[in-house]
């Protein structure tokens, strides 16, 4: 037996069962025909060496890794520790662990994540994304991984879909402080408006419109999902000859960063400047004064998530894919 804090690698395995190390490989990932005499002994070599038996044995008997990857944009963000929460609500009794990986909200790195989480053999992927496209979570699928997105509204074959009713959520606070008298309303979004963003947005400017209000351009700003992001796109706002009297911003964050550019101008909040904000988080309460914000319950997103899951690895549910919308609703605070 090995001793504690000693991993055996793969060619010590292969060495016990009498292998080569390419077939314990294919033994582990159960997607190369392995006959079930060689994948016994490749099991027995494993919980003979103390090599993660519980898990790996599992592993081999189902072909599974149990576990789910989750990717974010930013852990940083509270948003999404809450939301991998709620999925793990769902998932840990279901004997299932979480791999989380962060990508900033870049292309690039959404892409590399995902071919990470397929290279560790993940089960199923939930994929809170900005800029990926449906071809890049072709190879997820192409493997049979299940997959669903947090986010947006694509329509993908073998991809469900799960988000907060985004552009509803914006068209609400926007037509509240339509409603409180501001009838020149800015917007605080996020790089290029995709993703769940893009749909805020779009809720805004329905907004807007069905109250006969002309959207005017210079009223949004683009920006990082940040607080620092959230205090130079207020400013920029700020900065315009006719500064907006009311902005909504595309998350708390931000909204917590259009708090500190109203500080820096000197600015009343909500008396000379109303800001509203989206997702609700825990911070929302902490800042003075406290947001106005629309709630997005991570939580619930993430529990919603999980379940989509697990129905799809358990067979329970098969056939195209699923969208599932979770409403948004205003929480009035001291800011707006």
């Amino acid at each position: 037996m090995p001793s504690r804090g000693h991993r055996p690698s793969i060619g010590r395995v292969a060495e016990l069962a009498g292998v080569s190390p390419t077939t314990v490989s294919h033994a582990l990932n159960g997607r190369r025909p392995v006959s079930a005499a060689t994948r016994q002994r490749v099991l027995d070599a494993i919980e003979q060496l103390g090599y993660r038996p519980n898990v790996l044995a599992r592993g081999l008997r189902t072909s599974k890794s149990q576990t789910i990857g989750l990717i974010i944009p930013d852990i940083t963000n509270p948003f999404y520790p809450v939301l991998a929460r709620g999925l793990q609500d769902v998932l840990g009794p279901a004997g299932y662990h979480e791999i989380i990986s962060n990508t900033d909200g870049e292309r690039d790195l959404e892409r590399s994540a995902l071919e990470q989480m397929i290279a560790r053999q993940v089960d199923g992927i939930a994929f809170a994304v900005f800029h990926t496209h449906a071809e890049d979570l072709r190879p997820a699928i192409d493997v049979g991984i299940p997959v669903v997105r947090l986010g947006g509204r694509l329509v993908q074959d073998g991809v469900d879909l799960v988000h907060s009713d985004d552009e509803g959520g914006a068209a609400e606070a926007t037509r509240y402080l339509l409603d409180r008298g501001y009838d020149r309303i800015g917007f605080v979004c996020g790089p290029e408006a995709e993703g769940p963003a893009a749909e805020r947005v779009s809720g805004y400017f329905g907004a807007l419109t069905e109250r006969c209000v002309k959207p005017d351009p210079d009223l949004i700003v683009y920006t990082q999902f940040s607080r620092m992001g959230g205090m130079d796109g207020t400013l920029r706002l700020l900065g315009l000859p006719r500064p907006p009297r009311a902005v909504v911003c595309a998350n708390d964050v931000m909204a917590i960063g259009a708090l500190d550019a109203a500080r820096q101008r000197r600015l009343d909040v909500p008396g000379d400047l109303a800001i509203m904000g989206f997702d609700d988080i825990e911070a929302a309460t902490l800042v003075s004064p406290q947001l106005t914000t629309m709630a997005n319950p991570a939580r619930r997103i993430g529990q919603a998530c999980g379940r989509l899951l697990l129905d799809r690895l358990s067979g329970e549910v098969t056939g195209p894919p699923s969208e599932t919308v979770v409403p948004a609703c205003l929480v009035r605070r001291q800011s707006a």
